[in-house]
């Protein structure tokens, strides 16, 4: 896979350089990845959505890509703090926040407590809790007290993807997480362990898109459900044989979830 993106810039956040990508005019989209990964896992989206009059912008979060790699502030709060900054820097004003995964949980918390910021929510293939530790994340963290990480890592791995997962996607997938360090990782699981807003939801007063996916082991679709439950008036869409990834497993089905949802804000006149 081509892991270049449209442009790479830089942006201090309270404190911290972070790497972004900007492309494209119109409605401002803001998309954020999931644990271990980078921007460039939303790239064909942008390029996709930057000619389709949206004005993309794909963030690393601290610690991860580009992005500098402080020695603390690794918690969702704080992903969605400089979120908030990166985005009032840069001057885009209320944006539909897309977070994927870890991307999901900092998207919820933004609009909760960020909803000036906030035009609409896409939140896939994530979670609004997980009290079965059922994530990925989870279980390399608990496995690496006695195996490592690396091994820790490459044991559960596969699991985020659907059995017919292309190979090439799932290399690539691994060497980029792989570029995050090890002690980011560790710190947001243990940040994030807990993460709960389900009695919080019902507050989200924006319009929300869950997409999940049929084969996904970590954020399984009965999350997916659970969330668009929760969130008033969210739509729900399932995509079949796709794991974790759908931006890369099945970009074209999470196109076709996407498009509507946001040619429909766009227009709305929300930007």
């Amino acid at each position: 896979m081509n892991a270049a993106v449209s442009t790479l810039d830089r942006v201090e956040a309270n404190g911290v350089r972070l790497a972004y990508s900007l492309c494209g005019q119109g409605t401002s989209v803001v998309f954020l990845h999931g644990w271990m990964c980078d921007r460039t896992f939303w790239q064909r989206q942008c390029r996709e959505l930057a000619g389709r009059n949206f004005r993309c912008l794909a963030v690393d979060f601290r610690g991860h890509g580009d992005s500098e790699a402080p020695a603390a502030g690794y918690s969702i709060e704080q992903l969605a703090a400089d979120l908030s900054a990166t985005m009032a820097n840069l001057g885009i004003g209320p944006a539909v926040i897309v977070g994927h995964s870890m991307g999901g949980m900092v998207a919820q918390h933004f609009c909760l407590e960020r909803p000036e910021q906030t035009a609409a929510l896409v939140l896939v293939a994530t979670i609004a809790s997980d009290v079965e530790d059922r994530l990925i994340s989870k279980r390399i963290a608990a496995d690496t007290g006695g195996m490592g990480f690396a091994r820790a890592f490459d044991l559960h791995f596969d699991a985020w993807f659907a059995p017919g997962a292309p190979e090439s996607v799932r290399g690539w997938v691994k060497r980029r997480m792989r570029f995050t360090p090890d002690e980011v990782g560790l710190k947001l699981v243990g940040a994030y362990s807990r993460f709960d807003l389900t009695g919080r939801l019902g507050g989200i007063q924006r319009p929300t898109l869950v997409v999940g996916t049929r084969s996904d082991d970590s954020a399984p679709p009965a999350q997916s459900r659970r969330l668009a439950e929760l969130i008033p008036d969210a739509r729900l869409a399932l995509i079949e044989d796709c794991g974790h990834f759908p931006m890369l497993e099945k970009p074209e089905s999470l196109s076709r979830a996407l498009l509507p949802f946001l040619e429909a804000r766009a227009g709305s006149g929300e930007d």
